[in-house]
């Protein structure tokens, strides 16, 4: 389907929720609107999803559904624009009412005047129009590392999908290197916020202040002031520092240690490895932080429980790669798909992203081997935690290198750390460059 035949029926799309015999429905299908009638609401949460922004028609006037769960529906459908149909007597209903102007951008009382109602709907589509070419990416997002067709994926992007449109914080959970930063840039990418800024911070570096690397005046708040703040191991923040947060997600503000107020209120995505409730109980993270950031969540799989998407994620990476790279490379070989179906991936996505950039890199044939990828036996694949960390480290490493064309001072300012830790890092992992690169100004 080409992007034009996209855009004509994403804007032409109603969503009905309740009702009966409703005649001005057939005059918006005659008018070639594409209607849907749900009287059921899993059934709607499965369609709005999969809809996206659109308009949406709730029926309260026959009591089909309890106005709680209508109400709990539609505030998780934030891309909806949605109106309401109600009987005279029901506006003496303070709930119906609240409901009303907290959720609906208008309302129609039995009989409800055909020719007026029409009239709104089309006013409402040529306002998704102008909020498409405001947004053009909203409730859209790209594959991000996030392909696949199995449930556990499927869910992943439903998840995506539907905390995109809520612009409120939400934490991501998952173990180490399984792509939680790429989970947050794809809300990010499918959200109004998309036109700002992406700002991604790494908490364990933060000290004493929220000063942005490379700047003294500027905070990380007012960096991603239109945008999203991602909070990378948000539970590695100091006490005081988990204070200030809980403060800027109560009122929006935060005062800098010059004593200048920020009231930039960018969307606020934090992520962690480690489970919640042990922090709390063990007083590492304020409960008063916990309940705020554990809202609106989800967990990103390990790729041990993506089955046949983890070979998907492979071949894209694959293909990404040999083409930034402009290698020769090809495809893997069937005993390389075969070890790559079978490996644990205790490192995750930063594990299989840096094994295969490694293979594309040093292979001369049109063909990965399973040789190439380096995988360990079998036999050794009961790694140890402190194993699967430094397997990590190591990734990060080679990655920050990688973005600062092997620049050792570049690559140690955006981690975060002095000259002297990042070259204790490099050796330990057996990194330092040649000698030729140590005599140039890094």
């Amino acid at each position: 389907m080409g992007m034009d035949a996209r855009k004509d029926i994403w804007h032409g799309e109603l969503v009905l929720l309740g009702g009966h015999t409703i005649p001005w429905l057939n005059a918006l299908k005659q008018a070639g609107w594409i209607c849907h009638h749900c009287h059921d609401l899993r059934a709607a949460e499965t369609l709005l999803l999969e809809t996206g922004p659109c308009l949406g028609v709730v029926d309260l006037s026959h009591d089909d559904f309890s106005l709680q769960a209508i109400a709990s529906l539609v505030n998780r459908h934030k891309q909806v624009r949605w109106l309401a149909l109600v009987r005279d007597e029901q506006l003496s209903i303070e709930s119906v009412c609240q409901f009303i102007v907290s959720f609906c951008i208008d309302y129609f009382t039995s009989p409800i005047p055909e020719s007026q109602l029409l009239k709104t709907l089309g006013h409402q589509r040529g306002m998704l129009t102008l909020e498409r070419k405001v947004w053009p990416k909203l409730g859209h997002f790209g594959q991000q590392g996030l392909q696949g067709n199995t449930p556990v994926m499927k869910k992943l992007l439903q998840h995506v999908k539907r905390l995109a449109a809520a612009d409120m914080p939400v934490l991501i959970q998952g173990e180490i290197g399984t792509g939680k930063e790429m989970v947050a840039e794809a809300i990010f990418q499918a959200s109004t916020r998309a036109k700002g800024r992406f700002v991604a911070v790494n908490c364990s570096s933060i000290g004493r202040s929220w000063a942005m690397k490379g700047s003294e005046s500027e905070c990380c708040f007012e960096a991603a002031r239109d945008g999203v703040l991602f909070l990378n191991e948000v539970t590695s923040l100091p006490q005081d520092r988990q204070q200030e947060l809980v403060q800027w997600l109560q009122d929006g503000r935060f005062t800098k240690e010059n004593g200048s107020e920020v009231s930039a209120e960018p969307r606020l995505i934090a992520a962690t490895h480690y489970p919640l409730d042990t922090l709390v109980s063990e007083g590492r993270l304020s409960k008063a932080l916990y309940y705020r950031l554990n809202v609106l969540s989800l967990t990103v799989p390990p790729l041990r429980e993506r089955g046949d998407d983890l070979l998907m994620l492979a071949d894209a990476l694959l293909l990404k790669y040999a083409r930034q790279y402009n290698c020769g490379v090809k495809a893997f070989s069937d005993n390389a798909r075969q070890a790559i179906a079978t490996y644990n991936w205790p490192g995750n996505v930063q594990e299989l992203v840096g094994r295969i950039k490694r293979a594309v890199l040093l292979t001369e044939q049109k063909n990965i081997e399973a040789d190439h990828l380096e995988l360990p036996r079998q036999a050794d694949d009961k790694q140890s935690l402190k194993k699967i960390r430094e397997e990590s480290e190591r990734s990060a490493l080679l990655s920050v290198l990688e973005n600062n064309r092997g620049q050792i001072s570049a690559a140690a300012r955006e981690l975060g750390v002095s000259r002297a830790t990042m070259y204790r890092l490099l050796n330990k992992h057996d990194l330092i460059p040649p000698p030729r690169d140590l005599g140039q100004n890094s």
